[in-house]
């Protein structure tokens, strides 16, 4: 059974949050934003997205893939099958190899590798549960970083995968507000929560304190400042801010100059030199005029000619609905 079906049945008391109820259209809006920031663009029912929206009001941490996805198992807890499972890149010269172990009366955390893209990190961990410890792929072990000192970190996803019994994969995407320019980043991460059934703070988490490098990342990665205005088919404007591009992801930033409707929503896709589409991984449109929205897709090779990006809607059949723009 799916986390989201789970949600649905999820009983919440909100009395302490003394809010009151969203109109519709507010509904929609937080629909879609939730749609957005799930890693695999798959659509999500109206009333499992509604579920989802509860869940991160109230701070749950929601696992990224499908049940499919989850039960695989996975050979070493590589981040680049994180990534791609089926054809794993080799990011090795961004990742930096740890092998700690860190124990508590919950089970061992080994701390595998910690990969440095443009605006995040990616975790890779190996759990094994303690005898009698309920976990499975649906608990989620969300990781809380440091860095070099400094709380930077905006949003934190988590996936677990079942590679044997006993023992799992756990996967994290920490969305940083920004990248510190050191070569070395001093990285204080702590295990400290456990979210299944219930959420649960640990008096106890797995810590690790660790130095990675982003030399190699950093002198890969270009910033293309874009700065064009484009008019979509229903008049409304867009401004495109700037396309990041690194060796991992690449990151497209925009920002509408008119607030648009639910059934207006519009989002990106990137062309490649030869007519073929680069999936986005994920993405997020505010609908907000002024807001920045941005959408990730797999990392490209600008070598290879002129790429596009699109305006497209999300809800009509993915209809172009706006000039292509090319990246140069």
């Amino acid at each position: 059974m799916s986390i989201y079906h789970e949600l649905n049945d999820l009983q919440l008391d909100l009395a302490p949050y003394d809010e009151s109820p969203l109109t519709d259209t507010e509904q929609k809006r937080w629909a879609i934003r939730v749609l957005h920031k799930l890693r695999k663009p798959y659509a999500l029912p109206k009333r499992a997205a509604a579920a989802a929206v509860f869940a991160l009001i109230i701070g749950l941490t929601f696992s990224f893939g499908n049940i499919s996805l989850a039960q695989l198992p996975l050979v070493g807890g590589l981040i680049e099958r994180f990534i791609n499972n089926e054809h794993p890149p080799d990011y090795s010269p961004y990742k930096t190899a740890i092998g700690e172990t860190a124990e508590n009366e919950l089970g061992r955390l080994t701390l595998n590798e910690v990969l440095i893209d443009s605006d995040r990190l990616l975790l890779s961990s190996t759990f094994e549960p303690a005898e009698g410890m309920r976990f499975n792929y649906q608990t989620q072990l969300p990781a809380h970083v440091l860095v070099n000192g400094q709380e930077l970190q905006l949003i934190t996803g988590s996936q677990s995968v079942k590679v044997t019994e006993g023992q799992y994969t756990i996967y994290g995407d920490i969305q940083l507000s920004a990248l510190p320019e050191q070569d070395t980043l001093q990285l204080k991460i702590s295990y400290d929560t456990l979210s299944g059934d219930t959420r649960l703070t640990l008096d106890n988490p797995w810590l690790f304190d660790v130095t990675v490098s982003a030399e190699q990342i950093a002198k890969d990665i270009q910033t293309i400042d874009m700065d064009q205005t484009i008019t979509l088919n229903n008049g409304n404007k867009i401004q495109i801010n700037k396309i990041v591009l690194s060796p991992v992801s690449t990151l497209l930033y925009y920002t509408a100059a008119d607030a648009a409707t639910f059934e207006d929503t519009v989002i990106f896709k990137l062309v490649s030199p030869f007519g073929g589409e680069i999936p986005s991984r994920e993405s997020y449109d505010s609908g907000e005029a002024g807001e920045l929205s941005y959408v990730r897709y797999g990392p490209v090779d600008l070598a290879q000619g002129t790429y596009s990006i699109v305006p497209i809607a999300l809800f009509d059949n993915r209809q172009e609905v706006g000039p292509p723009v090319q990246i140069k």
